[in-house]
């Protein structure tokens, strides 16, 4: 493995860069070339679904439109004219006769012309003698043995559907029992033949999609389209063993070195079964086509790539050249050799920037030693403001004077977060604190407070906000800016002296504000200080101040002090920190 990675470390820029397009774009074409198939199996199946709802949508509707035509042919039976003639043909006047007849073929053929699927509508009545049809009027005598054939041949051929002569047809007998397979039984007083439409079934059948064979069948009778004719006998033997295990079932057949579709459905009240076919090759020829193409994308991938590689290399190689150059020659401590470039591009703008850069570098290698200068003198002036004596001396005359008024309760409450505030500014190992640690240092603090002002100032110091919590800030930047203000906020105040200590965000900021109720600054007063705050004079050492450059060390802008009127008469102190915690 190590021989390996110095092996590709030694190899130039030029073959390194095809090596990477060609790692970059391999898992694309690989993953088109998985989404190509992926595509193409679901386009199969959505052709396949698709085409085995539209059989079926077609097979359900040629069965009820069989079964409407006839539940229509049944309720023929009490057809009034259909009757008369058949019953009192004998005794009815010539114009009765005509108008009976005319009637009755009217009604053929509304019957006819509700449907593409019926050719012709006969009705054989033995009372005339004669046939009623949709194309003709009255047919000879010789109709009765068409009529009775036809009737007869559906004990042989099948119902609904018999086939007589190379045709269809739907029967109906009246009396129903009296036309059966005896020879020799009474004659039914009517016979109504409908004949189906060859023609209709064929072009529905063309109609089918993909362009497929389809063929309407049963064991007496074959409907085709005629469309590739060869393969079907071979088909239908292939699923002779499937037909009779299903009624309807997609499925794939390889006739030859073909490969076909096929989709079956069986209609038990018609007695006919549907077979649909279509080489598979009508579905995924275009999307072979798009398999090609993607070749073909693949390969001038492959040539652009090289071709791309070798431009990049061209562009890049040569100013490389001459930044390595510049490189060693600050890496040697010529920081004097400046060289401005003349190109206008990307390049042109590194050497600038380069040339820049090494210029300012001993400045900022100053500036360096600077900080570190005024961030040791900051901390210095902190552990200096950690103890002052005088807090010290207060915090025990308090004590001593609850003691020894027996306030024990309070002299207890005193001394816990005297211990607590002492405890906190001694440990010395964190730099930063979360800020509820911080706040929880100013409450110890302000608690001592309370019980030293506890009839001249009032304090409202306002819950943490939970938004606050885990904000890491440097420790001890806040309490001192408390007690700032009840050295020098409140200090005159005899009585009614107000401090209030709240949390609020800003935009990306959070801030921690004090404000009093004391004298406040003038103008005057307000400006020197802020002058004071945003000066570099190391030789301020004000507790404001020190807070002011501690902030601005950490965070850099997006940190600090400010200073303002209050609402409450006094002064209004904020410190600023970054909300990282919410980016």
């Amino acid at each position: 493995m190590m021989w390996m990675k110095q092996k590709i470390g030694n190899i130039s820029i030029f073959p390194k860069l095809i090596i990477t397009f060609l790692v970059i774009t391999m898992p694309l074409f690989t993953l088109s070339l998985v989404l190509n198939e992926l595509g193409k199996q679901e386009v199969k199946h959505q052709i396949s679904n698709s085409i085995t709802t539209t059989i079926h949508y077609y097979f359900l509707s040629l069965e009820k439109e069989l079964e409407r035509i006839i539940r229509t042919q049944q309720e023929f039976i009490n057809d009034e004219d259909l009757m008369e003639l058949s019953n009192t043909f004998t005794i009815m006047s010539n114009y009765k006769r005509t108008k009976a007849i005319n009637d009755l073929k009217l009604k053929l053929t509304t019957l006819k012309d509700s449907s593409s699927y019926i050719k012709d509508i006969s009705v054989y009545m033995q009372s005339i003698n004669g046939t009623v049809s949709t194309s003709n009027e009255v047919d000879t005598p010789s109709t009765r043995e068409e009529a009775e054939a036809i009737a007869r041949a559906t004990y042989t051929s099948g119902i609904p559907i018999t086939v007589w002569q190379d045709r269809l047809y739907l029967n109906l007998t009246y009396p129903l029992n009296l036309m059966n397979r005896d020879k020799n039984a009474q004659f039914p007083l009517f016979i109504q033949n409908i004949e189906l439409s060859m023609e209709a079934l064929t072009n529905a059948l063309n109609s089918f999609p993909q362009d497929g064979g389809a063929i309407l069948f049963n064991e007496n009778w074959t409907i085709a389209n005629n469309k590739y004719p060869q393969p079907l006998a071979e088909i239908r033997e292939k699923l002779a063993s499937t037909v009779q295990q299903s009624p309807a079932f997609t499925k794939q057949i390889e006739v030859g070195k073909e490969k076909y579709m096929v989709v079956y459905e069986k209609s038990m009240f018609l007695g006919a079964s549907l077979l649909f076919y279509f080489p598979e090759n009508v579905i995924v020829g275009q999307l072979k086509t798009y398999g090609i193409w993607f070749w073909l994308l693949v390969g001038s991938s492959l040539v652009i790539v090289i071709l791309f590689s070798y431009g990049i290399f061209l562009l890049i190689h040569r100013p490389l050249q001459t930044l390595i150059r510049r490189f060693r020659s600050v890496e040697g401590g010529n920081f004097n050799a400046v060289l401005p470039s003349t190109r206008q591009d990307e390049f042109g703008y590194i050497f600038n920037r380069f040339e820049r850069t090494v210029l300012n570098l001993k400045t900022l290698i100053d500036e360096l030693y600077v900080q570190k200068i005024r961030l040791q003198q900051s901390e210095l002036k902190q552990l200096q403001m950690q103890i002052t004596p005088h807090f010290l001396y207060n915090s025990f005359f308090i004590l001593h004077r609850l003691i020894k008024n027996d306030e024990n309760e309070t002299a207890e409450l005193v001394s816990k977060n005297l211990g607590d505030y002492f405890h906190y500014i001694t440990r010395n190992g964190l730099e930063e604190v979360p800020f509820e640690h911080e706040v929880s240092h100013v409450r110890s603090y302000v608690e001592i407070q309370n019980i030293r002002f506890s009839n001249r100032i009032f304090v409202d110091f306002e819950p943490l906000p939970g938004y606050f919590q885990g904000v890491m800030i440097p420790r001890l930047i806040l309490q001192p800016l408390v007690e700032n203000t009840y050295e020098h906020g409140l200090g005159d105040i005899v009585t009614d002296g107000r401090l209030q200590i709240g949390f609020a965000a800003e935009a990306d900021r959070l801030y921690f504000s004090v404000e009093d109720n004391g004298i406040g600054l003038t103008e005057a007063q307000m400006a020197a200080m802020t002058g004071k705050l945003t000066s570099e004079d190391e030789g301020e050492t004000t507790g404001l101040i020190n807070i002011q450059r501690r902030l601005k060390l950490k965070y850099g802008e997006r940190g600090g002090l400010e200073i303002m009127p209050g609402t409450m008469g006094g002064l209004l102190v904020r410190i600023y920190i970054p909300n990282d915690k919410g980016e």
